[in-house]
């Protein structure tokens, strides 16, 4: 017996899977796009991602050498730009004197006042804060003139009060009765909480310690100073590496340099380590 087919039949079914074909190939091509653009992604973070290792561990690097080049004597704490260059990165390196800033930890009162004058501050104000600042920083139950203990934070709703102990951080002044995050961000430039020293005309080259010092000591300015030229015992270390694919990362270290005593197995010690 002989089979027909018809035709007709042979169409409509053969049409309906190329109308199939046709709905699914934007998706298939959105997928393959999506998959392709999550591929070139994914090898874009790993390059970005290893390129900001190796900018990192570049200024790490020229942190080290920075450090042992001022142990050596080599660079000096003033400020002067070092390029270290390798066939991967490179490095500008500066080195500052934390000694040429003013200690929020030790410096007297009367030159933190002039300090925040520097910033605008009135000079009833300046007092105010600064005995706030010395009395966050000595045990004392008895406040600084104008200054600040516990029950003055009390009375102003803070949740905290004095520690009676040195200031760990820049940061923490913030926390000091009367000042703002404007005058913070004036005065941060110019402090430190590391150096152990209090600046005077021959090892500040800071112009804003320097005016602060005027103000402070006036008789001081006429006569020269009473400090005397020394050798860097605190550096600021600061590193800026750039690498091949254009990933920059800033290393700051505060490092000690001279021992606060004599001690023959004193090296160096790292305070601080940033980015």
């Amino acid at each position: 017996m002989e089979r027909s087919f018809s035709c007709w039949g042979w169409n409509a079914e053969n049409g309906f899977a190329l109308l199939l074909v046709l709905l699914w190939l934007p998706l298939l091509a959105f997928v393959a796009t999506y998959i392709t653009e999550s591929a070139h992604s994914a090898i874009s973070t790993v390059a970005n991602l290893r390129g900001s290792a190796a900018a990192e561990a570049a200024a790490d690097g020229a942190v080290n050498r920075a450090i042992f080049q001022a142990l050596a004597g080599a660079w000096g704490a003033d400020s002067s730009a070092h390029l270290i260059q390798t066939a991967y990165s490179v490095a500008e390196v500066r080195i500052d004197d934390e000694g040429e800033k003013l200690d929020v930890n030790i410096a007297p009162a009367v030159l933190v006042q002039a300090l925040l004058q520097q910033c605008g501050i009135a000079p009833r104000t300046a007092v105010s804060i600064a005995g706030a600042i010395v009395d966050w920083r000595t045990p004392d139950l008895v406040p600084s003139p104008g200054g600040a203990k516990a029950p003055q934070y009390r009375s102003a709703g803070r949740p905290y009060t004095p520690p009676g102990q040195r200031f760990v951080s820049i940061d923490e002044l913030g926390l000091v009765l009367g000042m703002t995050p404007a005058l913070l961000a004036c005065i941060a430039p110019h402090v430190s909480i590391y150096s152990l020293s209090v600046p005077s005309w021959q090892t500040s080259g800071d112009p804003v310690i320097r005016q602060a010092l005027a103000i402070a000591y006036p008789d001081d300015q006429l006569h020269g100073g009473s400090g005397v030229l020394r050798d860097a015992a605190v550096v600021r270390v600061t590193a800026v590496a750039t690498v091949r694919n254009g990933s920059r990362f800033q290393r700051v270290a505060v490092v000690r340099i001279r021992p606060v005593s004599d001690d023959d197995n004193f090296t160096y010690k790292v305070l601080d380590w940033e980015q």
